[in-house]
This record gives structure tokens, sequence and C-alpha cells, in this order.
């Protein structure tokens, strides 16, 4: 896959660092992070994730069972992944895509 194209963001500069030393600390980089994000974005149709304001402690238990019900939905309906299967299809979009 070719590189040809970059993106500038702005943010926070406290944030991009913290953000940077983290994904350091997870032997890859912020930019890697992003690439991640919008491969993952395209294979899922939208945000790879569902976005929301509350951690998970301040929510409230019934809330916390939708979403765990969900879960296990979507792990019956064999919507969910592992690691290595993930990476062999990125693998295949890399090399093949």
């Amino acid at each position: 896959m070719s590189m040809d194209a970059t993106l500038q963001v702005r943010m926070d500069g406290q944030v991009k660092a913290n953000v940077e030393e983290l994904y350091r600390s997870l032997g890859t980089s912020f930019a890697e992070a992003v690439r991640i994000f919008a491969q993952q974005s395209l294979l899922a149709g939208g945000m790879p994730f569902q976005p929301t304001l509350k951690p998970w402690e301040a929510m409230q238990a019934e809330e916390l069972d939708r979403k765990l019900s969900a879960s296990e939905a979507d792990i019956q309906a064999g919507r969910l992944y592992s690691q290595e299967a993930v990476d062999a299809r990125m693998g295949e979009k890399f090399h093949h895509g």
C-alpha cells in the first residue's frame, strides 16, 4: 500500500505528548495508531468503537448489562475477531489491496 497522502491534525500539545508516549510504550507510534484507526474504520464501515463520554466506572448496572449483552450477541453472531484474525485481514489488505 502506497503512503502518498499526509494528514495534519491540530490538537493540544500536552495531549499529543501524552498519546505519543503511550504508543511508544506499546512499541508503536501515534502515526501508526492513526493508520490502524483508518483501516479499522473502513473494515467497520464507521467508527471502530462506540464513542461514549462515560467511563465504565460511571455507568449504571443496567447500562453495563446492555453493553455486555450486546457484546455477547456479537460474539455469538461471529462479528468479533481475534487479534490474529484482524492482523491476517489487515496483512491481506496491505499486500493485495
